[in-house]
């Protein structure tokens, strides 16, 4: 009994820090934020990030994967789905792979899922341990060969040059898709759907232009 109390009061610890640093990254920045600040917004001791992630490194990637594992999955099955095939994808198909899973995350979770798109945002393109183990980077090498599936002609070197920064337009825009709310606080769902549609016909068409 005592040990399962224990338990209980360990997860809900661990979901507390996890919760907090969330917040403060999105807001701050994942570099400016010190475990100190973590500790001290949550309630805890200076060393409870340490005693139940290791580093800040490791509360990371829990805040990556406590929102993101989700996304992840999603991203990976259609991916699956798009190599299983014997048609070659089109661009539009290897996008909506990638960016459909994320506008699930807003219709479901719309404030955490736009704090943690500007945390992926933040860390995407950084050579950390944080996202390596989060396993982004082998889903990210598995989507872009379908884009060279999608672009047999378009030489491999550009593909990894510029389809990047395809993801990157989308991942800024789509974090930001509430401070475009016109009169309101934030868009309605409607409005986010929308958003969303006229986001990906962007990076659809943007992508071709800089890929073939």
């Amino acid at each position: 009994m005592a040990r399962t109390m224990s338990n209980r009061q360990g997860d809900a610890t661990r979901i507390r820090l996890i919760k907090t640093a969330e917040k403060l990254f999105a807001a701050q920045g994942v570099d400016a934020v010190s475990v100190r600040a973590v500790t001290a917004a949550a309630g805890q001791g200076p060393a409870a990030v340490h005693y139940h992630f290791g580093s800040k490194e490791d509360l990371l990637s829990a805040v990556l994967l406590d929102v993101g594992e989700r996304v992840k999955q999603e991203i990976s099955a259609r991916v699956d789905t798009l190599a299983a095939s014997e048609r070659r994808p089109d661009l539009e198909d290897v996008v909506r792979a990638l960016t459909d899973p994320y506008l699930e995350l807003l219709l479901n979770q719309r404030v955490r899922g736009i704090r943690w798109i500007k945390i992926v945002v933040q860390v995407s393109r950084e050579a950390r341990p944080a996202v390596t183990a989060t396993g982004q980077d082998e889903l990210s090498l598995r989507l872009r060969d379908q884009v060279r599936r999608a672009l047999p002609d378009t030489p491999s070197e550009r593909i990894d040059q510029r389809w990047p920064i395809a993801v990157m337009s989308f991942l800024q825009s789509l974090g930001r898709v509430d401070d475009w709310a016109v009169g309101a606080a934030r868009q309605s769902r409607e409005e986010l759907v929308a958003f969303y549609e006229d986001l990906v016909a962007f990076v659809v068409g943007g992508a071709e232009r800089m890929l073939t």
